[in-house]
């Protein structure tokens, strides 16, 4: 990291310190010689955790470590909640308890940025509720009733909110960069992860982006006449405000409460089991976090999905991969599974012990020989997709967790509103549907026709791509790259070692002129004395420069 960056968040940097060593993790900072970051970690170090803190298991000291940090770190965790391909499921299970509800930002300073963004609010609202209806760490909610009369829900970014956000993505970034040189046994890619939640935390921080969102499910989904989308207004629709249809029915984290009857609840499962279905394995655009809180069952017998600002895609090919890994498991097929985990997790044989991962497969399908496909659970049989992922230190392409995220998301809902709803039974005909299409004669067909016009492409630009290699060899513009492990390490080793010893001898060159020229003045003070006392002075400042530098690379 740059000296200017570390200067800037020095503050930020020791509070994080702070805060996580006060929930018992000094060891992992030692580990990672992130105490070397600031001066005054040790005495930070010498506080460390109360007993009521130690007492506590690891996934909730970090779930309070995260809260304390504040939005951007609740984010954080909350992204990792969906990554069971990284943490282990007490850690995901913790996660998903991440509270971000917090004190409400006075009305004063919204005005003030809803004015930036839209100008006199009295050319676009009626009435505009200073209280929130809601506050959370990212933005709060506002009721309004826009010109014309319709009422609406504002959801407002907080003021000052991308700034932090930003500047604690910077931390972020750096602290990964020298986790990733100090820790080599993390079993992901810790600067990928950090990259990847700043791409989320670039769709947090703009409104438009759910917006467009939503505007996407509506138009694909409009043939689902049992589901619903709020309408968005886009008058008054910014990056940082985002006006939208007020819904109004029984949100399905608060079922019990509403009493609904045993058939409606079956209705709901139903249609929130088949709408997500249709979403992953027909349209291959869906919700990614249909979780109760989500859903709204309305008066007229429809169910409406809100907060879309998490959305995943999927592609055709990837579908079929999924509907293979269920189907293998049901009819214990291991090369199928096999097969299909290769290419969900967009794995290289080269990259993992075949027959290591073979086992443990077959291990799991062991598990539902005799059983039938209705008895199968599909959360179960993603997780262990996600267990086999992390144990084998495979990073899953980030739309594909969203995917196992929506379908085992929705089939918790599902169990806990009907206790006998059954996904994997309900999507039996569809996944069936979707494999015999796989290898029908038309598929079949079609992708032979497919390969065949690459094939000819490619016979058609043979004697050209020949023709260009052999003119390239008779020039002798060819060139052969190889690439040695280790060998950048060497080469930077070398490359400092002959940078200090050229240092080396410029000072001992600059010492034996420097001790000429003081002899050569004698005892009276001359031109000569001063330059020499000069060259010692540099030679001293330079030889100081290499016994810090050399220390600073022992340490890093």
């Amino acid at each position: 990291m740059s000296m200017l960056q570390f200067a800037r968040h020095a503050g930020r940097y020791r509070e994080m310190l702070s805060v996580l060593v006060k929930f018992g993790f000094r060891e992992f900072f030692e580990d990672a010689k992130l105490d070397l970051l600031l001066e005054r970690s040790r005495r930070i170090f010498h506080r460390g955790p109360t007993e009521e803190v130690q007492r506590m298991g690891r996934p909730k000291r970090l779930r309070l470590a995260l809260e304390e940090l504040g939005p951007t770190f609740i984010k954080l965790g909350q992204v990792l909640s969906t990554r069971p391909d990284i943490l282990p499921p007490e850690y995901i299970a913790e996660f998903q308890h991440l509270q971000d509800n917090v004190p409400s930002v006075a009305w004063p300073e919204i005005k003030k940025q809803l004015i930036e963004d839209l100008g006199h609010l009295e050319d676009h609202f009626d009435s505009l509720d200073e209280e929130p209806m809601a506050a959370a760490s990212m933005a709060q909610a506002h009721r309004a009733v826009i010109k014309g009369g319709q009422p609406i829900v504002l959801k407002i970014l907080r003021p000052g909110i991308a700034r932090i956000v930003r500047e604690d993505l910077e931390i972020l970034h750096s602290v990964a960069e020298w986790i990733n040189r100090h820790r080599h046994d993390l079993p992901f890619d810790v600067i990928a992860v950090v990259e990847e939640f700043q791409q989320a935390m670039s769709y947090e921080l703009d409104l438009m982006h759910e917006a467009r969102n939503i505007e996407t499910f509506r138009r694909q989904l409009e043939d689902q006449k049992e589901t619903y989308f709020p309408q968005v207004y886009w008058a008054v629709t910014r990056s940082r405000c985002l006006g939208l249809e007020e819904i109004k029915g029984v949100q399905l984290s608060h079922w019990h409460e509403a009493d609904l009857s045993k058939e409606e609840r079956q209705k709901i499962v139903r249609i929130g089991a088949g709408s997500i279905l249709h979403q992953v394995l027909d349209i291959g655009f869906f919700h990614a976090d249909p979780h109760p809180g989500n859903m709204f069952w309305l008066r007229d017998g429809r169910l409406c999905f809100i907060d879309c600002g998490m959305a995943g895609r999927v592609d055709r090919e990837t579908v079929h991969e999924l509907a293979n890994l269920l189907y293998g498991v049901a009819t214990n097929d291991i090369d199928r599974v096999f097969e299909a985990f290769l290419s969900l997790g967009n794995v290289n044989e080269d990259q993992i012990s075949p027959r290591s991962v073979r086992r443990d497969l077959q291990d799991f399908i062991d598990q539902f020989t005799g059983v039938s496909f209705e008895q199968i659970q599909m959360s179960a049989v993603l997780q262990a997709f996600s267990d086999g992922l992390r144990k084998h230190r495979i990073q899953c392409p980030g739309d594909i967790i969203l995917m196992i995220k929506a379908l085992s998301t929705i089939e918790g809902v599902g169990e806990d509103l009907d206790p006998e709803f059954d996904l994997i039974g309900y999507a039996k005909p569809h996944l069936e549907a979707l494999i015999k299409r796989q290898y029908s004669r038309e598929a079949i067909w079609s992708r032979l026709k497919r390969s065949g016009g690459k094939y000819l492409t490619l016979l058609e630009e043979l004697p050209h791509r020949v023709g260009t290699i052999l003119q390239r060899v008779s020039r002798n513009e060819v060139q052969v790259g190889v690439e040695i492990d280790g060998l950048k390490q060497l080469t930077q080793t070398v490359h400092h070692s002959s940078r200090q010893l050229s240092y080396s001898l410029l000072i001992a060159a600059m010492i034996m002129a420097s001790s000429v020229l003081v002899l050569a003045a004698g005892t009276e003070g001359s031109l000569l004395k001063v330059i020499g006392f000069i060259g010692f002075l540099v030679s001293f400042l330079l030889a100081f420069f290499i016994v810090v530098e050399n220390f600073l690379r022992r340490n890093v």
